[in-house]
């Protein structure tokens, strides 16, 4: 499986996710039962609930090979620089269509702006060339010191850590550590292994440990089923680059939250 195709499944499970995101119950009901949400059922809010949570399972997928295409993208790339403001680039362009997508407010430029002044940079785009650029610093400390660049690596990666977690980007600090985890490990069992173990991390334990979820019910082991299911893109992945559909995969992100944000607006509208 090349590059390409990794890519592909990636966005499509991303599509689904944001899909369920942002279409919502608020829509669906209204879509499939001609009623706002405030006068249906509990049958109908069941029913709508349902519909959407098969979708976030099968978004899990995408984070973590977005995280692993990084990965081996620092390490093809023929220049750095270049890769590093490419992402910049789109999650600069990415965030006001990223904040009406997630907000769960009303609305406003003032309110986005305020956003921007608080240093929330909140969209998937910054989360990877954070963990771009820390790979990038390795690499350069790599080459001053071949043998022990870990040391000096180390409070510039925990810089880059503490910086994704007070902007708020998506995924966060776990989000980072998955990037860089993935570029150091160099076989693709330790890559799995990885991916394993952030799963597990990520939508078992620390909601356990922070009573933020229901452990043990099917929500949180859906999750991990979905984001460990990465692990068999990566083990296909043959190191082939395949078809070359560079900008189609950074335009893709904006343009599909602007679908999607299209979408909502004219069924909420009644158009």
């Amino acid at each position: 499986m090349s590059a390409f195709w990794v890519k592909m499944i990636a966005i499509v499970a991303m599509l689904l996710d944001h899909t369920a995101k942002i279409i919502r119950q608020d829509v669906l009901v209204p879509l499939f039962f001609g009623c706002s949400i405030r006068d249906a059922s509990a049958e109908m809010l069941h029913f709508t609930f349902d519909k959407l949570g098969w979708m976030e399972v099968v978004g899990r997928i995408a984070f973590p090979l977005f995280a692993f295409q990084i990965a081996v993208g620092a390490e093809k790339t023929r220049s750095m620089p270049r890769y590093l403001g490419r992402l910049l680039l789109f999650a600069l362009i990415s965030e006001p269509l990223y904040y009406m997508a997630f907000s769960w407010r009303e609305l406003s430029v003032r309110d986005f702006l305020d956003s921007l002044c608080a240093l929330n940079f909140t969209n998937v785009f910054f989360t990877l060339f954070l963990g771009a650029l820390a790979i990038y610093a390795y690499q350069l400390l790599q080459k001053q010191f071949p043998k022990r660049a870990w040391i000096p690596f180390l409070p510039v990666f925990l810089l880059t850590l503490f910086v994704a977690g007070y902007v708020h980007c998506d995924y966060g600090v776990a989000g980072v550590l998955l990037i860089v985890c993935l570029y150091l490990a160099k076989t693709k069992k330790a890559k799995m292994l990885v991916i394993v173990l952030w799963s597990l991390w990520l939508y078992l334990l620390d909601p356990a440990f922070n009573g933020r979820s229901f452990i043990w019910k099917w929500g949180n082991m859906g999750y991990v089923l979905g984001a460990t299911a990465a692990c068999v893109p990566v083990l296909l992945y043959n190191g082939q680059r395949g078809k070359s559909w560079k900008w189609f995969f950074y335009i893709f992100y904006p343009a599909h939250l602007a679908v999607l944000l299209l979408i909502r607006y004219l069924i909420l509208s009644g158009v």
